[in-house]
């Protein structure tokens, strides 16, 4: 269970044990990068990454330096998205702690549509601005397509929230508070 309230997070051991070893799902544009490696994996207590990305996987030497970017004894893999649900319905049933990351929430609506029953909380944090759309926090541009998505995650019961990563200084923003808004 995360406390924003504290400067520490607290790791549920249990945390999807009952349901499955999904226990962080991100959407971040920068995929893995420094705050992963250096807060979101160990507050976690992450074994393993999971990318789901297609122009990411396609590319030799962009999937070769986001398997690099893994913290010893993470195990970090990239995926096409259709290449992605083998590893994804594996881990749903084994012991290793995983990390979901995609670049963009329409991605994670369709694994969720895919697994409805992955852990129900989705962290979005860095999209950049392109085209219409908002801002609806510090570095977090939300166009119609990513803003169909959240919806959609909204009525599958999915706990939406954004924020860069936690422990960051600011309160997370959670969608259910602001939803009514847009």
């Amino acid at each position: 269970m995360i406390d924003f309230a504290k400067d520490s997070i607290e790791v549920d051991e249990n945390k999807g044990k009952d349901m499955n070893m999904i226990t962080f799902i991100r959407s971040d544009d920068r995929l893995i990068h420094g705050q992963c490696q250096t807060k979101i994996i160990p507050m976690n207590k992450i074994n393993r990454v999971i990318g789901v990305d297609d122009p990411t996987a396609k590319n030799p030497m962009l999937k070769r330096i986001f398997e690099m970017a893994a913290p010893q004894g993470v195990k970090v893999t990239v995926h096409t998205f259709e290449d992605a649900l083998t590893p994804i319905s594996k881990c749903m049933v084994n012991d290793k702690r995983t990390l979901i990351i995609a670049r963009r929430p329409s991605t994670l609506l369709k694994l969720y549509e895919k697994f409805p029953d992955l852990y129900k909380e989705v962290n979005v944090a860095n999209i950049p601005r392109e085209g219409e759309g908002f801002l609806i926090r510090k570095d977090i541009w939300i166009d119609p397509e990513q803003l169909a998505a959240i919806k959609e995650l909204d009525k599958l019961g999915v706990n939406v929230y954004f924020q860069q990563f936690p422990g960051d200084g600011a309160d997370p923003l959670y969608w259910k508070n602001v939803k009514d808004k847009y």
